[in-house]
């Protein structure tokens, strides 16, 4: 969480205005979270621990205010340590949310990381003009 010092530092897409990468983290379910520009797909997002840290579980949630036919669905988790220039992301998971809104939680192998790469491959529609998703925290259980 931002909270503890994690970081946004790069996103491929973004929506603007209360739609912002940031929000992700920042462990608030508002009525706007993040959102990309458009439907193009993939958008990621990077973000940064403030130390390497070990984690085996992952939790989003995609409540918002959007329709949920544009709610983030297929999603890949990737991390590195250090950041990587040339490829080395390693896999963590692959997951799919549902149209519910709360919590979604996915428990993975324990894992080490500083950076976390979040690849959103569909919304729960199609045919969405954009996908959005509200929360991401990873953390040991």
């Amino acid at each position: 969480a931002a909270a503890n010092g994690a970081q946004v530092i790069k996103y491929t897409s973004q929506f603007g205005g209360e739609w912002r990468a940031e929000k992700l983290i920042d462990e608030r379910i508002t009525p706007a979270g993040w959102a990309s520009a458009d439907g193009s797909m993939p958008p990621e997002i990077i973000f940064r621990l403030p130390t390497l840290s070990r984690f085996n579980t992952l939790v989003f949630n995609p409540q918002s205010d959007a329709p949920d036919s544009q709610w983030a669905r297929d999603i890949s988790v990737y991390t590195a340590d250090p950041f990587p220039t040339m490829g080395g992301w390693k896999l963590v998971a692959h997951v799919q949310l549902t149209i519910r809104p709360a919590d979604q939680v996915f428990p993975v192998a324990p894992v080490d990381g500083r950076f976390i790469r979040v690849v959103i491959t569909s919304a729960q529609s199609p045919d969405a003009p954009r996908v959005s998703l509200n929360e991401f925290k990873v953390f040991m259980r």
